[in-house]
C-alpha cells in the first residue's frame, strides 16, 4: 500500500508540478523598466558639456519566435517587441528606461526570455555625426533589471576599446 501511494504521488508530481515549473521558467516579465549607469571619459564629458550635446540611450526589446510565429520575425529571425530611446543631458549618471514602448501583445509570439540590446550615442544636435564610442549591453532583460548595466563612453577620436556587457 505504501509503494502504491509513493507511485501515485510521483505521477502527480510529474503530471502537475513539472508543467507548473515549466510555466514559471517561461513566465514573461510584467515590468520592462531598468536603469543604465553611464560613465564618461574626461574628454567626452568636456566635449558634451562644451557643445551642450545630449546622450541617447536606445533600448531594443526582442525575443525568439515560437514556431507558429516565425512568419512574424524580422530579418534577423527575432520578434521585435519595441524600441525606446531616452535622450538625456550629456553627462554621466543613472538613466531610467521605462519600457513603456514594449508591445505586450507580441509576448505571446515569443518563446524564452525577453532579450535586450542597449546602445548609447550622442544626440547629434551639435554635430550631425555620433561622436561617442560606448560599451553596449546585449543579453536578457532580467539581467539588466537585476543588475544595472554600467556602460562607459569616450569620444570616438580617443580610440578606446569598447566592451560588450551582458
Amino acid at each position: 500500500m505504501m509503494r502504491r501511494s509513493l507511485t501515485a504521488g510521483f505521477f502527480f508530481a510529474v503530471l502537475f508540478v513539472a508543467p507548473l515549473h515549466a510555466q514559471i521558467e517561461e513566465a514573461k516579465p510584467l515590468v520592462f523598466a531598468f536603469d543604465v549607469s553611464i560613465t564618461l571619459s574626461q574628454k567626452a564629458a568636456a566635449w558634451l558639456k562644451a557643445h551642450r550635446e545630449s546622450i541617447v540611450v536606445s533600448a531594443d526589446y526582442t525575443g525568439a519566435p515560437k514556431p507558429d510565429a516565425e512568419g512574424r520575425a524580422n530579418q534577423i529571425g527575432t520578434i521585435d517587441l519595441g524600441v525606446e530611446n531616452v535622450e538625456v543631458i550629456g553627462a554621466a549618471g543613472l538613466v531610467r528606461v521605462t519600457g513603456t514602448k514594449v508591445d505586450g501583445r507580441r509576448l505571446d509570439w515569443i518563446k524564452g526570455p525577453v532579450m535586450l540590446n542597449v546602445n548609447l550615442f550622442s544626440g547629434r544636435h551639435a554635430n550631425g555625426d555620433n561622436v561617442l564610442a560606448c560599451d553596449f549591453f546585449d543579453g536578457k532583460l532580467s539581467s539588466a533589471v537585476k543588475k544595472t548595466p554600467e556602460l562607459r563612453c569616450s569620444l570616438i577620436a580617443e580610440q578606446v576599446e569598447m566592451k560588450h556587457r551582458h
